[in-house]
């Protein structure tokens, strides 16, 4: 949006007031709120770059507090070389123009915004200038963490790639960040994460990477920073789930020690991508291994058969719990590519969609006041999950159905373009699925690309798809396609969550993902039950047990504590998969390693600590006692206990079992236990309240335990307490009562 901006031809030729000698002598650019011009001083052939501010495009408190002064000023600061430093804040009025504006004036840099070179380079953005970017704002973003300054509006426009001079031997890329506190004092600019900006502008650089064209380092290159850092690293934002996330310098180092990971790998290309049973606590970490997922998915998984039913589905549970790992291993892309896709066993065309696209496509999304805009978000997802459907039946149908697709998809690719209603290739091939999928991955960036302006009046809008496109192209896929028939869609929608996937957004594409039909069935997994908007913004309201199925794995554990049996299973598959993975690992099940207890009762624990007795915690069953749906602390609790007795090698040499002695469990157990709680008060502004909250919890339940007894249950045993299940989002500003 560019909203209460002055003519720009005004400015030209005119002195800039309060810089001496100073005319603007070119216009660079426009953003939201500013103009951008060149300030040239002739005497001293010295140029400054001049962003001139609307007073009216200024949030009111910037302007009473004087913060529209102070916030620019704080990045002159900072040291780091690509810092561009603002040397003056002016203001320009004059009355009889009715200009009332604020200047900010830079260091002038020759070059173009990153967000401008991608456009100008799209078949020549390389591995190599990524990382180069990469190295250069986490080196910037470890001393604005020292000095806590935070930028608040770090997108790819306010970076310069700075052009390269003619005394550079060999030429390289420098980046230049400007606008340094300028999100702070706009008035249509909420505050924005200075991480989350990055893996935006991460995203968009690897979007235009031509992955089949790369080299093997190169591709080894793009999958870490498509797997770790933008799935993981930049967006998590609690330090107990990713020890990498916020730091800016370990962020640097996983950058310098790609091409050592890519060697070790070449050297040992032969083995087996697991190294230690540890590793890959999460499905984003395993990338597009699908060999690797398959040895470490659970077909015991709590849930499994909720999650397979006929039905449209809200999956909830805590972080880690696995939804990711199941969602992605039902697909039917994954199973064809590890040979899991007999179609004898084949009940449903499972269709995988991870929301991260959508995400950095329409971050902080809010409901447009236009309403041919409000179909611009279902365009995006629409396009998405079509090619996700067409790229599958190629691969699946190709495989078996070879003669059948050979002679319906014309056919069928005849139907979609008169459902789609957008204009068609003229040329011989225009009736495949591959032209369709060419066609829609353009309206994909057509969507993406006019979200940005959706505030703009100027803008031109034309068609976009609505909720019923979806499920009418699926609907004529099975009636035309004779092998899909009494096969339904499944679309695992995965990590569908406020805030990541904004309320507002939600309600929009919601309109989509939750109706019923026969053809198609839509599983959503997001963090909690108040994480997602039962809802649309047409005013109706989804009903549980109607319109969609809850699932809440974390209840799911819970129930079925009191009998372990189910969740133990599950538990002892997570690990025999894991340790069996590793050709020489020195155990090949949980029970050889750390025991079985299978006297371990709550209800005995509870009459022990009672009585002031310190009972030892060790063996499977502790294990899956502890376990509330969170399997990533599980592995990692145990990977600690491995490392405590001595590693991988310590185990070889001990004989007996379990190799794990019960000592060490007990205190990994309540070690760990310690660390976490210590972590949380590194977990943004809510840390220090959510320890204070943990800490109450523990000693109410302590109290009831040691003073209660509960009703429900025969013999009157302590009343326990073991899960603290949040419903409602914390806020910043909670008092500490």
């Amino acid at each position: 949006m560019r909203q209460n901006l002055p003519r720009k031809e005004y400015f030209i030729g005119q002195k800039v007031p309060g810089l001496q000698g100073y005319v603007i002598s070119a216009f660079v650019d426009s953003g939201c709120n500013a103009h951008v011009f060149r300030a040239h001083n002739e005497s001293i052939n010295s140029n400054y770059a001049c962003k001139i501010i609307p007073k009216s495009n200024l949030k009111q408190s910037a302007l009473d507090s004087r913060a529209w002064i102070e916030e620019p000023l704080k990045a002159n600061s900072l040291t780091h070389p690509s810092v561009v430093k603002c040397s003056n804040v002016l203001e320009w009025i004059d009355t009889d123009s009715g200009i009332d504006c604020v200047v900010l004036c830079y260091d002038f840099i020759r070059g173009v915004s990153l967000r401008d070179y991608v456009k100008n380079h799209k078949n020549n953005i390389t591995i190599s200038f990524i990382e180069s970017y990469l190295k250069t704002i986490f080196e910037l973003m470890l001393e604005m963490q020292l000095k806590l300054i935070e930028h608040g509006d770090l997108h790819s426009g306010n970076v310069i790639v700075e052009d390269p001079t003619e005394y550079q031997i060999r030429p390289h890329h420098k980046f230049r960040v400007t606008d340094f506190g300028v999100g702070f004092t706009t008035s249509d600019q909420n505050f924005k994460d200075d991480f989350e900006q990055v893996a935006a502008t991460l995203r968009e650089l690897i979007s235009n990477v031509k992955y089949q064209a790369l080299g093997a380092r190169d591709r080894f290159a793009f999958n870490v920073l498509n797997d770790h850092f933008l799935a993981r690293h930049l967006v998590e934002n609690d330090t107990t789930r990713d020890i990498n996330a916020r730091n800016p310098r370990r962020l640097y180092e996983l950058i310098e020690d790609i091409n050592l990971q890519f060697d070790n790998v070449e050297a040992d290309s032969h083995k087996f991508e697991l190294t230690s049973p540890f590793d890959y606590l999460s499905c984003e970490q395993l990338g597009e291994s699908h060999s690797l997922l398959k040895a470490l998915y659970s077909n015991l998984f709590l849930g499994i058969r909720d999650i397979e039913a006929k039905s449209n589905l809200v999956l909830t549970g805590p972080r880690g719990c696995g939804k990711s790992t199941v969602f992605k291993s039902l697909s039917l892309k994954h199973r064809h590519y590890v040979n899991d896709d007999d179609p004898t066993n084949i009940s449903y065309i499972g269709i995988y969609y991870r929301c991260d696209d959508l995400y950095f496509s329409f971050p902080r999304y809010v409901l447009p006041e236009q309403d041919y805009a409000i179909d611009v978000p279902m365009h995006y997802l629409t396009s998405s999950l079509i090619v996700e459907v067409l790229e599958t039946l190629q691969l699946w149908g190709g495989k078996y159905f070879k003669s059948e697709l050979d002679t319906e998809e014309s056919r069928i690719s005849f139907e979609i373009w008169k459902i789609l209603d957008i204009e068609k290739p003229k040329v011989p091939a225009a009736d495949t699925f591959s032209a369709i999928i060419e066609r829609l991955q353009k309206e994909r960036d057509r969507a993406a690309t006019k979200q940005r302006f959706v505030k703009d009046p100027k803008q031109k809008y034309g068609k976009y798809f609505g909720p019923d496109i979806l499920v009418k192209v699926c609907e004529t896929i099975s009636e035309k396609s004779s092998y899909l028939r009494g096969r339904p869609f499944f679309f695992f929608i995965d990590d569908y969550s406020y805030p990541k996937i904004r309320m507002d957004l939600q309600k929009n594409l919601n309109r989509l993902l939750m109706q019923r039909t026969s053809a198609a069935f839509f599983k959503l997994s997001t963090e909690s039950p108040v994480s997602y908007a039962r809802g649309d913004i047409d005013s109706k309201i989804y009903v549980e047990g109607r319109e969609f199925s809850l699932l809440n794995l974390g209840l799911v554990y819970l129930s079925t504590d009191s009998n372990t049996n189910i969740k133990l299973d599950f538990i002892n598959d997570v690990f025999s998969r894991r340790f069996n993975a590793i050709s020489d690992y020195p155990v090949n099940n949980l029970e050889e390693l750390i025991g079985s207890n299978p006297n371990e009762n709550h209800n005995e624990v509870a009459r022990a600590i009672r009585s002031n007795q310190k009972p030892e915690l060790w063996g499977k069953e502790v294990l899956a006692n502890l376990c509330s749906g969170d399997i990533h602390y599980i592995i990692s609790l145990v990977g600690k206990m491995v490392t405590a007795v001595g590693g991988k090698d310590s185990l070889e040499s001990i004989t007996v079992i379990p190799k794990i002695g019960s000592k060490i469990q007990n205190k990994s157990i309540k070690d760990e236990a310690g660390n976490f709680l210590k972590s949380l008060r590194g977990i943004g502004p809510n840390g220090e309240q959510l320890v204070k909250i943990v800490n109450a919890f523990g000693s109410v339940a302590n109290s009831y335990l040691k003073y209660r007894n509960s009703k429900n249950e025969d013999g009157s045993p302590p009343w326990q307490a073991s899960r603290i299940e949040p419903y409602e989002e914390l806020v910043s500003n909670c008092n500490n009562s």
